[in-house]
């Protein structure tokens, strides 16, 4: 019984609501992409440190590097790789082909590439 008003005590207080909104955005994470922005948020840290320590996760074998390929138009994510090597010269969006868009194929050049991990299970 005291104990439950003290942790409702603390969840009124300035660290409950911190502590509340570190589970939210934990649950929103999405263990097959995890964006550099997630941890830069989550930790509250600079974009370079955050992106360091994806990249020291993925050394450690705890992430994976993958690329994702945006459609110009829709912003969706098109194509996921391994590597940027991986990305053929000609992407189609079956997005903007099912929305029945006069063009739905776009070069490589057109497309904005992007890194993000996934969880190393």
């Amino acid at each position: 019984m005291l104990l439950q008003k003290f942790l409702n005590l603390i969840d009124e207080t300035p660290i409950g609501r911190v502590v509340a909104k570190k589970e939210e955005l934990i649950d929103q994470l999405d263990p097959e992409r995890i964006y550099v922005e997630n941890v830069r948020s989550f930790f509250g840290i600079s974009f370079s440190f955050a992106r360091l320590l994806c990249e020291m996760a993925v050394r450690e074998r705890l992430f994976l590097r993958r690329y994702g390929v945006m459609c110009p138009y829709c912003d969706r994510i098109i194509l996921s790789v391994t590597s940027e090597k991986e990305i053929p010269d000609t992407l189609t969006c079956s997005v903007c082909e099912l929305n029945e868009r006069a063009r739905y194929e776009y070069r490589r050049d057109e497309c904005a590439v992007f890194p993000y991990y996934k969880l190393n299970e």
